[in-house]
C-alpha cells in the first residue's frame, strides 16, 4: 500500500481552458468556417426565400369615371324635377337610386376582397398550399383559412412612419408565379362579383319602385270609386230632398220665387232685408222641378263629381311617369353593361416584392454554432491528449 496520500483535482484551471482554446484558434475558425459554407451551399441548392407582396387597390381612373356621368346627373335632375312636382301635387314620388363614384365601386370592391371566400378559392385553386403536406382534407382547409385570415387589406393612411395613399393587398409567400395568378384571379371574381351587386341592388330597386307605383295607382283608383260612389249617393239625398219640396211648393200653389225683398221706410232711409233661412219650397215648383230634370238627365257625372279631376290628374301622372324607364335606360349605357367592366385599378404587374429573406440570420447562426462545436472540439482533443499523456507516463 502505497504512503503518499490520493489527490483529487476537481478544480478547473480557467486559464487552462481559455489557452487551449487560443491554441486552437484555427481549427475553430475552420469549422466555423466548413459550418458557414454548407449553409450557404444549402441556401443555393434549396432556397428558402420569402416575400413580402404588396399590390396597390386604386379607384378607378377619371376617364373611367365618365362613363356613368350621363347616368348619375340626370338622375338628380329626376330627382329635382319630382320634388317641384311633389311640392304642387303633394304626391310622394321618391326614388332611390343610388349614385356611381369612385368610393362606390372600391368599397364594393375591397368588401369583396375582404369576405375571404374568393382567396379561399384561389389558394386552392393555384396550390399555393401543397395539399399532400396535410393527413385530412380538414387540415387542409384549415390551412388555407388560415392564409387566407393573413393576407391583409390595408387602408389608405398618412402617419409620421407610414404612408399610403391607397388601398394595399399585402401578404407573405414565396412563389411569384402562383402569387400573380392568385392576383389575376381574386381581381378577376372581385370585379364580377361588384358588377353583379350593383346590377342586383338596381334591380331590386327598381322592382320595389314599380311595385310602390302600382300600389299608389291601386289607391288613387279606390279613392276615384269613392268619391263617384259618393256623387251617386249625394245625387239620391239631393232628389229626394228636392222632390219633397216640389210636391210642398205645388201643395201651396208656390210656382215662382216668394223670397222677396221687403222694403220698408224707416226716417226716410230704406233698408232691404231679405231671409236667408226660408224654406226652400218658397222657390217655387217650377224651379224645383226643373232642377230635378236636369240632374237626372246628366249623362256625364264627372263635371260634377268633387275631386275627381284632381284624383285623375295624380292618376295620370303616376302612369305616365318614366322615371323608372329613363334610369334603366340611363343604367343600360354604362360599363355595368358590357364586358370590359372595372371597379379598380388593379395592376398584378406592378406588385412589389419585398424580399424576406433569413440568409443573414441563418449565416450568424452557422457561424455561432460552428463556433461552439470547435471550441467543444478543441476542449475534447486537448482533454484526450492529456489523458493518453498521463497514460504513456
Amino acid at each position: 500500500m502505497s504512503n503518499y496520500p490520493q489527490t483529487y483535482d476537481d478544480e478547473i484551471d480557467l486559464l487552462s481552458l481559455i489557452q487551449t482554446v487560443w491554441d486552437g484558434k484555427w481549427k475553430i475558425a475552420l469549422i466555423m468556417s466548413v459550418s458557414l459554407l454548407s449553409v450557404f451551399g444549402f441556401i443555393i441548392v434549396k432556397p428558402n426565400t420569402t416575400f413580402i407582396a404588396s399590390t396597390e387597390i386604386k379607384p378607378i381612373t377619371s376617364f373611367e369615371l365618365d362613363k356613368y356621368k350621363l347616368f348619375n346627373s340626370s338622375l338628380k335632375i329626376i330627382e329635382a324635377e319630382q320634388k317641384a312636382e311633389n311640392e304642387e301635387s303633394k304626391v310622394e314620388k321618391t326614388v332611390n337610386i343610388f349614385e356611381i363614384t369612385q368610393p362606390f365601386l372600391l368599397s364594393l370592391y375591397v368588401e369583396q376582397t375582404q369576405e375571404g371566400s374568393l382567396l379561399e378559392t384561389g389558394i386552392d385553386k393555384y396550390n399555393l398550399i401543397n395539399k399532400d403536406d396535410f393527413d385530412s382534407e380538414r387540415d387542409y382547409k384549415d390551412a388555407i383559412q388560415k392564409f387566407a385570415s393573413e393576407i391583409e387589406v390595408l387602408k389608405p393612411t398618412i402617419e409620421k412612419k407610414e404612408i399610403r395613399l391607397h388601398y394595399v393587398l399585402r401578404a407573405e409567400y414565396n412563389d411569384k408565379s402562383k402569387w400573380k395568378q392568385l392576383l389575376a384571379f381574386v381581381n378577376y371574381e372581385a370585379n364580377k362579383k361588384v358588377k353583379a351587386t350593383i346590377i342586383n341592388r338596381f334591380s331590386t330597386i327598381v322592382s320595389v319602385e314599380n311595385q310602390k307605383k302600382k300600389f299608389a295607382i291601386k289607391d288613387i283608383e279606390i279613392k276615384i270609386d269613392n268619391v263617384k260612389k259618393d256623387y251617386d249617393r249625394y245625387t239620391k239625398n239631393k232628389l229626394a230632398f228636392l222632390t219633397e219640396q216640389a210636391a210642398i211648393a205645388r201643395k201651396l200653389d208656390i210656382q215662382k220665387n216668394t223670397i222677396a225683398s221687403q222694403r220698408f221706410s224707416a226716417q226716410n232711409t230704406f233698408v232691404t232685408n231679405v231671409k236667408t233661412d226660408a224654406p226652400f219650397y218658397l222657390r217655387g215648383y217650377l224651379a224645383i222641378e226643373e232642377e230635378i230634370n236636369q240632374i237626372t238627365a246628366r249623362k256625364d257625372k264627372s263635371a260634377f263629381t268633387k275631386d275627381l279631376f284632381k284624383l285623375e290628374k295624380q292618376k295620370r301622372e303616376l302612369e305616365q311617369d318614366k322615371t323608372i324607364q329613363r334610369a334603366i335606360n340611363l343604367f343600360n349605357k354604362t360599363p355595368l353593361n358590357t364586358n370590359h367592366f372595372k371597379s379598380t385599378l388593379v395592376k398584378t404587374a406592378t406588385t412589389d416584392f419585398e424580399i424576406n429573406s433569413k440568409k443573414n440570420l441563418y449565416y450568424a447562426l452557422s457561424i455561432i454554432l460552428g463556433g461552439m462545436i470547435g471550441v467543444v472540439f478543441v476542449l475534447l482533443s486537448k482533454a484526450f491528449q492529456n489523458r493518453g499523456n498521463n497514460s504513456v507516463s
